[in-house]
């Protein structure tokens, strides 16, 4: 067995159930792959045109009472809501699960400035304490064994070591009880935003979400341009695909609406909407690759992939794994080309509640890749050698010198960090062959 494959256990066994959960719902919908349709031509209307959608969300989110804030990047978002808790004088900060704040490194940033933050989603919370990223879209802690839980919770939290899930859960609780209560500020992400109403939709399973949306005196919300529908009509088909997709759900528990101050029965006194660029516009030009801002993050793909089943998302070394984040890397990521985490078998594709082509956009994306260039260059020359057996006999001595003396570094960048060129037998084949007849 192979190092990677025994990195994370848990995640091969979390993410054949979570595909058994879907498969067998997604049975039950005649309409699937018509909603599948209707879901991606939906996306494809927002993204194409993307600014008259923004320009009509952002004007009915300041009618109804909020403030809404552009950031071009993970950097001036960061110092939009670090202005925000200035400026209410907030000391203690709860989060509800948000992969984009993850994106923008909020966490970090927030508790450099002295604020105490506190993740509310138990999933995120469990990672927090381990002093871990995410190592999945909806299922932040899908790495860890559940007795890995006890002993993290027993540790930092001073409970009972019980490795029973429910108990763990209730653990989890009344940990973060109070904390809502003691927050001056709560910062949500969004699931989508209905540009003719100024409506945000935010989905959950927990609950968390709805007290850090309203008890707080203060709400920011933070959300990737691309989470835009163009109105609530358009909601229902995405609230079929995406819990179906995410968790084998017909429904999540709760499906929240939030519009800026006007929400009866909260305590709200500020409402911040801080839309995210951060690299999607730039994205979105790209006419091979810009299916990939239609993503929902339900993280089907990632429960497919046959490489993040073995590796586990931490494998990726970014925010965002699996196919959808070998797509964003190189524009919402740190730059990376992860092209080589792709097998090529497309279950991606074919699994994708939206109809992104995924693999096929990965399969250019590495075609685009100059140290992909350079792979095929080289073998296609060596191929050219191998096919003639005196030149490549006449070379032999002169490839054996290069391999010798060939920098790791070099061998690193085109052989792989993660694997080592095999070393050279003393003689070729065909001089063994030789020596033997004679």
């Amino acid at each position: 067995m192979t190092k990677m494959a025994i990195i994370y256990p848990p995640v091969r066994v979390a993410t054949h159930r979570a595909l058994a959960a879907r498969e067998q719902l997604v049975q039950t919908y005649p309409d699937w792959e018509a909603w599948r349709e209707q879901a991606h031509a939906i996306k494809a209307e927002v993204i194409t045109h993307l600014d008259d959608y923004l320009e009509q969300l952002a004007r009915q989110v300041r009618g109804w009472g909020g403030e809404v804030i552009y950031a071009q990047d993970a950097a001036q978002a960061r110092q939009i809501i670090l202005e925000v808790a200035r400026r209410h004088q907030v000391k203690k900060v709860v989060k509800a699960k948000s992969m984009t704040t993850e994106e923008i490194g909020l966490n970090p940033a927030l508790e450099a400035a002295g604020l105490a933050v506190t993740e509310t989603d138990l999933g995120e919370f469990i990672v927090q304490l381990a002093g871990e990223r995410p190592s999945h879209l909806t299922a932040p802690a899908l790495h860890l064994e559940r007795e890995q839980i006890a002993d993290l919770f027993h540790a930092r939290l001073g409970v009972p070591r019980q490795s029973d899930p429910a108990v763990l859960s209730r653990q989890g609780a009344a940990a973060l009880q109070s904390s809502f209560g003691e927050a001056q500020m709560g910062v949500t992400g969004v699931n989508f935003a209905a540009a003719a109403s100024g409506t945000l939709v935010m989905l959950e399973n927990e609950g968390n979400l709805r007290l850090t949306a309203t008890v707080p005196p203060v709400h920011l919300a933070l959300m990737g341009i691309d989470k835009i529908i163009p109105s609530l009509t358009d909601l229902e088909v995405f609230l079929r695909l995406l819990p179906a997709s995410a968790t084998g759900q017909r429904l999540t528990a709760y499906v929240n609406f939030s519009r800026g101050l006007k929400n009866p029965g909260t305590a709200r006194q500020a409402f911040y909407l801080v839309l995210l660029d951060n690299g999607r516009r730039r994205l979105a030009a790209q006419p091979q690759t810009r299916e990939a801002l239609y993503c929902l993050h339900c993280g089907a793909c990632l429960n497919i992939c046959p490489i993040f089943q073995l590796g586990g998302g931490h494998l990726y070394g970014q925010v965002y794994p699996g196919a959808i984040g070998i797509l964003l890397a190189p524009f919402l990521g740190n730059g990376a080309d992860l092209t080589d985490l792709c097998s090529q078998c497309g279950a991606c594709s074919l699994i994708c509640p939206v109809k992104i082509d995924l693999a096929n956009q990965i399969a250019r994306l590495r075609s685009q890749s100059v140290r992909h260039q350079v792979l095929r260059l080289l073998v296609r020359r060596s191929a050219a050698i191998m096919a003639r057996p005196r030149l490549y006999r006449g070379l032999e001595p002169w490839l054996r010198l290069v391999r010798q003396h060939l920098p790791a570094s070099l061998q690193n960048y085109l052989w792989g960090s993660g694997r080592q060129l095999p070393e050279l037998a003393p003689q070729s084949y065909h001089r063994l062959m030789k020596h033997s007849q004679n």
